[in-house]
């Protein structure tokens, strides 16, 4: 009876060793399963990958053009439907996104988009799309500076300007205006105090401020540097203003014609300027009817024109009659209009000039020689190759696009009236210029005002 005991106590302590090895061969099953689960889903640090999504694309965008408020259908694939990860731009100007699938977002044209790309991000993915053409339905005219003729600094119409000439803006909105019967550089704040920079009474003299001095000066452009240029042209001299107001003369003497370094150059009443991003100066030699170019080092040269009269060509063979204002594109080309000519030409970095738009004096809106002008004075160009040109004896401002169809963009009768642009008066609009936000800012000669033209 006691080894049946013995036996069965065995027998039930081999029972519960085999139950606690089955179970610890369980639990170590269990474990292993867990760490091969867990080794495949982590990273080599062991941290657990980011779920990884879709990769967005961008197959086709309608409309392409419009105006404002235009409603743009984007389809695509793997747009997702969280709103909050998509942003729609048009020309880099965020538009509204109205709503989002998986394959087409619709999206909102914002007002002075202006004509550019459309671009998308979605989920951190840029897509780039097509051009989208916009539309302008409104052009309204204000008056920003300026009131009766004379000279007073001031705020908005408190100041007082004799025949504004030449303007331009820098980066961060501030006017800058050549008072040509003041011989004065004024200029203008964002919030339109007028103050001025640099002149005193008619006279040459380089110095600083109110101790420099212009005779009859008439055009002024910026470099990317924040320096002005003067075109001082009854001293027929280039003349540079630097953020300091230190006024000093880069090129330019006696009248005359000669290239050269510095005062060894002579220029002919000078009248347009502009500078490209190399810090090249191009100048509308008007009295010489040329097109000439300082370098940074002041070494004057001639890349285009000869004698007076009415000819393309290149170089030296084509002929130009009283240019007076230059602009130029992203591509170094370069716009002149020729008040002699009533013209607009283009002059390749080649310096191949051409014909892009007008004929004899006179008015007409139309298609490249089908246009006319009447004695356009200046002439600005924008990042998309828009151009705008003062046409002062028709008192309007005209329009160009790079195909060389030419509209009137503002301007009616000789007068003053700001408005609409059927209903805004000019008076011998001599400047127009334009800031980074597509503003135009024109100097109203025989008004003594300056005037802010807002397209959307």
């Amino acid at each position: 009876m006691a080894n049946n005991d013995s036996i069965l106590t065995l027998t039930k302590i081999n029972k519960t060793n085999t139950y606690k090895q089955m179970k610890t061969i369980k639990n170590s099953i269990v474990i292993l399963l867990i760490l091969v689960l867990t080794s495949c889903s982590s990273d080599d640090n062991g941290n657990t990958p980011p779920v990884v999504l879709p990769v967005a694309t961008l197959s086709s965008i309608s409309p392409i053009s419009g105006p404002k408020t235009t409603i743009v259908t984007i389809n695509g694939n793997n747009f997702g439907e969280d709103i909050s990860t998509v942003q729609v731009f048009f020309n880099d100007k965020e538009g509204t996104v109205q709503s989002v699938s998986n394959n087409q977002i619709r999206a909102i044209v914002p007002a002075r988009a202006f004509t550019g790309q459309v671009t998308l991000s979605v989920n951190g993915t840029t897509l780039t799309g097509p051009e989208f053409t916009y539309t302008i339905t409104e052009v309204n005219v204000s008056t920003i500076a300026g009131s009766t003729q004379g000279y007073v600094d001031g705020t908005g119409t408190v100041a007082q300007f004799n025949n504004p000439t030449g303007i331009t803006v820098d980066t961060d909105g501030n006017l800058y205006v050549v008072d040509i019967q003041n011989h004065k550089i004024r200029k203008i704040t964002a919030q339109g105090v007028v103050s001025t920079l640099a002149g005193n009474t008619q006279g040459n003299a380089n110095g600083t401020g109110s101790m420099a001095q212009f005779n009859f000066p008439t055009d002024i452009t910026i470099d990317t540097e924040g320096n002005l240029y003067v075109a001082d042209t009854w001293n027929h001299a280039i003349r540079k203003i630097t953020p300091q107001g230190v006024v000093s003369t880069i090129a330019g003497s006696t009248p005359g014609f000669a290239d050269g370094t510095g005062s060894m150059a002579q220029f002919n009443f000078p009248y347009g300027l502009v500078t490209n991003t190399l810090g090249n100066i191009f100048v509308a030699d008007s009295g010489n009817d040329k097109i000439r170019k300082i370098t940074p080092q002041g070494v004057v040269s001639t890349i285009a024109g000869s004698t007076a009269g009415y000819a393309d060509g290149t170089g030296g063979m084509a002929q130009f009659n009283f240019p007076t204002g230059i602009a130029i594109d992203k591509n170094d080309t370069l716009y002149i209009v020729e008040r002699g000519n009533n013209k607009v030409r283009k002059i390749t970095p080649q310096g191949v000039v051409s014909t892009l738009a007008g004929n004899t004096s006179g008015f007409a809106d139309g298609n490249g020689t089908a246009a006319q002008f009447n004695s356009p004075t200046s002439i600005i160009i924008d990042t998309a190759g828009v151009i705008y040109v003062a046409d002062a004896g028709n008192d309007k401002i005209r329009k160009i696009t790079p195909q060389g169809v030419v509209t009137t963009l503002v301007g009616s009768t000789s007068g003053f009236a700001d408005g609409t642009a059927v209903s805004a008066q000019f008076d011998s609009p001599f400047d127009v210029t334009i800031d980074t936000d597509n503003h135009l800012y024109v100097s109203d000669s025989r008004n003594h005002k300056i005037r802010k033209i807002t397209q959307e």
